[in-house]
């Protein structure tokens, strides 16, 4: 190898490990920054249904968006609580899971920063009801405890009923239809997911 190549291989090396340790710098100011803004308060957050999720692999899942209305970035993190109710009101018996499965990412919770106008997602996810639906979920209640001051608590029709809803399914205690998934709190809808 020559000596200009040389060289030129130093420089693009030395090149890269300040890359490196600016980009680790900039990782460690925001971590810095994200601790500095607080929870967000649950009079902010403007909840509303979000992107619509197609049925597959039997799969049947609704996203969720909370929006930052607020004057201020803050943060969420966590699962928030789900509550599955039929159309008289009534709380159906489903089993509940915090993250993964077959749909919902496994990763942990993470720290999302929601600028003013930003958007965090939450999936809800179960399985198809292979043996016919016992009845359907037409009401959701989502609740996330850790926001600042009370408890941010959101009710909002499902959307989605019948066979590619979120129903409750017949069978027993343990079919698979009646067990839903709840996502952590994410900054995207595709890292709700465990469909890559």
């Amino acid at each position: 190898m020559s000596r200009s190549a040389k060289a030129m291989v130093a420089a693009a090396a030395v090149l890269l490990m300040i890359a490196g340790c600016s980009s680790g710098i900039g990782t460690a100011q925001h971590a810095r920054a994200a601790m500095r803004i607080g929870r967000c308060p649950g009079r902010a957050l403007v909840p509303h249904p979000g992107t619509y999720v197609s049925p597959m692999t039997g799969e049947h899942a609704v996203m969720y968006a909370l929006t930052n209305r607020g004057p201020a970035a803050c943060t969420l993190k966590g699962y928030p609580q789900v509550v599955l109710t039929d159309a008289t009101g009534a709380v159906l018996p489903f089993r509940y899971a915090e993250g993964g499965g077959a749909y919902i990412t496994s990763a942990r919770p993470v720290t999302v920063v929601l600028a003013h106008g930003a958007s965090a997602y939450v999936l809800v996810a179960k399985y198809r009801c292979d043996l016919g639906i016992e009845n359907n979920a037409t009401t959701i209640r989502l609740t996330l405890p850790r926001t600042h001051g009370a408890a941010f608590v959101w009710r909002e029709a499902v959307g989605i009923s019948g066979s590619t809803g979120l129903s409750y399914c017949r069978g027993g205690q343990h079919d698979p239809g009646r067990l839903v998934g709840v996502s952590p709190v994410e900054p995207t809808q595709q890292a709700t997911t465990s469909l890559r």
